[in-house]
């Protein structure tokens, strides 16, 4: 066999084995900065961060109920339908829920609901969320 189609595939190889190095020493560089961040949020929240935690812990069950259910991407209309209750009704909860939390729309809400932990991105819908609080509207 040649000398030359050895050395080639021997360079290839070598080459090979140090990009597979840097990507691992990547990966590595990535994990510690993640770790970094996570020990960073759990450790002291911000004040912007307590704020809006106290502001959202004056809100009813069923303003929370709400706040999860727009945040599911659901109308006024499907609110009081999965609730039970009058398009009127979500509205005047809307209203109350943006008064407490201090924002001015939907979107708002549910970015301060997520920040404080009251809105979820893993699970689409909650079977807490359509079920009627036990207190009254």
């Amino acid at each position: 066999m040649p000398k030359e189609p050895i050395a080639a595939l021997a360079q290839v190889v070598a080459s090979v084995h140090k990009a597979l190095a840097e990507a691992q020493d990547a990966l590595e560089a990535q994990e510690h900065l993640i770790q970094n961040l996570r020990a960073a949020a759990a450790s002291a929240p911000s004040a912007e961060n307590l704020a809006a935690r106290s502001a959202l812990d004056l809100l009813t069950d069923r303003e929370r109920q709400i706040l999860v259910l727009i945040s599911q991407g659901n109308s006024n209309r499907s609110v009081a339908k999965a609730l039970g209750i009058s398009e009127k009704t979500v509205k005047n909860h809307l209203s109350a829920l943006f008064t407490k939390a201090g924002v001015s729309d939907r979107t708002q809400a549910v970015v301060l609901g997520i920040r404080c932990g009251i809105v979820s991105l893993d699970s689409p819908a909650s079977d807490d969320a359509s079920r009627p609080p036990s207190d009254t509207e």
